[in-house]
């Protein structure tokens, strides 16, 4: 019975929080935006480096480096 009442007062703090960020623009709304930046940058250079990394695990391959391959 404790769970449960912990759960809904967990929903209730989440709801309160999240249902501010419509009315306003707020530092969570700020936040959110620097992080999905960082997160398109990692995700860009992933895409830039993976031809270089598959390249390495290739030759990593070849010389008995990995296992199972």
């Amino acid at each position: 019975m404790k769970f449960f009442s912990y759960f809904v007062l967990v929903l209730v703090v989440v709801a309160v929080i999240f249902g501010s960020t419509e009315a306003k623009p707020s530092w969570l709304k700020k936040r959110l935006k620097a992080a999905e930046n960082g997160v398109r940058r990692v995700r860009d250079r992933a895409q830039e480096n993976l031809p270089v990394v598959a390249g390495y695990v290739g030759v990593a391959a070849q010389a008995g480096l990995l296992p199972g391959k």
